[in-house]
């Protein structure tokens, strides 16, 4: 049974409510890193603290009954009551503990692919570069004054470029026009 507020404020004192009431969902949230530790921390100290509690008054009554269970009704009903209350808590605090190292560790691989990214593209760029210039200078130095040995700079290879993209169906355009008018002219003849 998930306990509630009502639930828990007769079983705990002050700081333990206080620890109960910020693992519930409206404050779990609002906790950083470090205090959710604190907190996952105290939760299972509590948790552990009132299970051997209740443990040793269940071995405590088994000796003054002389039944093997030990249980007597209402002997430390609170005790096992807490021990379920703060293993709650805990869990839900270790939930939250583990969304938030997953979301760490995701934004992590997330930063160290674009690292990767943005280092291969500065190198591609920087080859690029590198190859420009080669070209660039050969070009430069294989052309005389006033030649034609190769293109200067990038603006106008890719000028260049741009024009035969362009061009590159011109030829096929004029093909089949011609074509066109061969067979218009070939059913004007035919009658």
């Amino acid at each position: 049974m998930a306990f509630n507020r009502n639930q828990a404020r007769p079983l705990c004192s002050d700081t333990e409510y206080a620890l109960f009431t910020a693992s519930l969902a409206d404050q779990i949230g609002e906790l950083t890193p470090a205090q959710l530790r604190n907190k996952l921390q105290r939760a299972r100290r509590l948790r552990d603290k009132y299970r051997d509690l209740e443990k040793r008054q269940r071995l405590a009554n088994r000796a003054r009954t002389g039944t093997k269970k030990g249980d007597r009704p209402q002997t430390n009903a609170r005790t096992a009551d807490k021990a379920q209350l703060f293993d709650e808590a805990l869990t839900r605090f270790e939930t939250r503990s583990a969304k938030l190292a997953a979301a760490a560790e995701r934004e992590a691989r997330r930063k160290a692919t674009q690292a990767a990214m943005q280092a291969k593209l500065a190198e591609k760029k920087a080859a690029g570069q590198r190859g420009a210039s080669a070209r660039t200078t050969a070009a430069a130095g294989g052309k005389k004054k006033g030649g034609k040995a190769g293109f200067m700079d990038e603006s106008s290879r890719g000028a260049a470029r741009g024009k035969l993209a362009r061009d590159l169906r011109a030829g096929a355009r004029k093909g089949q026009k011609s074509a066109a008018i061969k067979r218009a002219q070939a059913k004007r003849d035919s009658r």
